[in-house]
């Protein structure tokens, strides 16, 4: 006889067959299939890498084809996790809220037509104040002393622009918050880190490894936390989230927001801090919001844009809710009045005014979420300049030494660095 292994007798509500199995079972799929997914894309993507490395031939215009390694096959992997994940989140949306939004769609369409933005948005962005009491206070971090600061945005959607009411429910999101890595020994050039959708959280700080910018450099970093993230985040359904592709407007409301809340950082850091010399770094969405924002500001030393993505409207367009009957309400959603309405707040629609010799991208040969085709719509709008390709997806372009060597390097080619 063959022993039993388990000490339990494979029968009643155990058995092959039964409810409880087949439960479990089921169980296990569900919860297998999604990496199995993951896996299989991850290696197909390298598959194709080789074969277009065998051939000669380019995988994607104007792009670098990467070099096929099990590196690249698991980065790819675990962006189509995030991928499958924000389908999820793209089917919480009801038929009553996708039409809830299409209305309020029309109505953002007419209210920027009516005030001139749709042709020309530099009206849309006005230059505002430095706050006049911000609020700084010394925490211990898990890895090392930080300061947290805090000042009201005082930045509101105009009155009776579609949205402007739900977004002024949103009590959390009325204060700009940020982490700090400052020295104290009299003003210094300045990093600002702009954050990925997501996050905004103390831990940023060590995502970026601003620490060690912060030390070998010797520059002063702050990572600000973009609106409805973080500590200013106002719940979990599309209506309350930047970015959503349930409700467009949010986007745009968001994007002002973000423009309006870092220019007030800027403004304190160059009247209180004596800031002379200030970088600004985006990663994914933070890179989307730097670009628009170097369209108003001309006082910056550099950008680099990590992971960047093309058109918002086109990348959210692209984005399908997972469940098949979500699909067609978001496909009656994005049409050309999203175009319109994302057009007021793209970085594509106006020049960059920081020197193109430093503009700096970085970017993902596998990246599935920012694919590759914005980071070169991106490359071209700012007429070509410096861009490193990485044999990485989205989430891991940033993660290794020889990524940290090159943003040094051209923080210090920027002026960014006094030791």
């Amino acid at each position: 006889m063959i022993p039993r292994l388990l000490g339990r007798p494979t029968s009643g509500d155990d058995a092959p067959g039964s409810r409880r199995h087949l439960v479990t079972r089921a169980a296990i799929l569900a919860a297998t299939a999604p990496l199995l997914r993951a896996g299989a894309a991850g290696s197909a993507f390298a598959v194709k890498a080789a074969s277009a490395q065998r051939r000669g031939v380019q995988m994607f215009p104007d792009v670098p084809n990467p070099a096929p390694t099990v590196a690249l096959a698991a980065s790819v992997a675990l962006d189509e996790l995030l991928v499958l994940s924000m389908g999820v989140l793209g089917s919480l949306g009801s038929h009553a809220e996708y039409d809830e939004s299409s209305a309020e769609l029309d109505d953002a369409v007419r209210f920027y037509d009516t005030n001139g933005w749709l042709d020309d948005a530099a009206g849309y962005f006005e230059a505002p104040p430095a706050p006049r009491e911000v609020e700084v206070e010394p925490v211990r971090a898990r890895r090392g002393p930080v300061e947290l600061v805090r000042f009201a945005s005082e930045w509101e959607p105009r009155a009776d622009e579609p949205g402007r009411d739900r977004w002024l429910s949103f009590d959390a999101n009325r204060d700009v918050h940020a982490t700090m890595l400052r020295h104290d020994d009299g003003p210094r050039p300045w990093l600002v880190v702009v954050h990925g959708q997501g996050m905004g959280r103390r831990s940023d700080v060590d995502f970026f490894r601003a620490r060690r910018l912060h030390q070998e450099l010797g520059v002063n970093v702050v990572v600000p936390v973009l609106p409805l993230h973080g500590p200013r985040r106002a719940g979990g359904r599309p209506s309350e989230q930047f970015v959503s592709s349930v409700y467009p407007v949010n986007n745009a409301l968001g994007l002002a927001q973000s423009v309006w809340d870092l220019r007030r950082l800027l403004a304190w850091l160059r009247e209180h801090e004596g800031a002379t010399t200030i970088g600004l770094y985006g990663f994914s969405l933070g890179s989307y919001v730097s670009s628009l924002l170097s369209t108003v500001d001309d006082d910056l030393a550099c950008i680099v844009s990590v992971v960047p993505s093309g058109e918002l409207a086109d990348a959210l367009r692209t984005s399908e809710p997972g469940l098949p009957s979500k699909r067609r309400a978001h496909r009656a959603l994005h049409d050309e009045r999203s175009e319109l309405v994302h057009r007021v707040v793209s970085p594509f629609s106006r020049p960059c005014r920081v020197a193109k010799d430093h503009r700096f991208i970085v970017a993902g040969q596998g990246d599935r979420i920012a694919v590759p085709a914005g980071a070169t719509q991106l490359w071209r709008h700012w007429d070509e300049p410096s861009i490193k390709w990485r044999p990485r997806g989205h989430v891991t372009t940033a993660w290794s030494a020889d990524y940290d060597d090159h943003l040094v390097a051209i923080l210090r080619a920027s002026g960014l660095a006094v030791v």
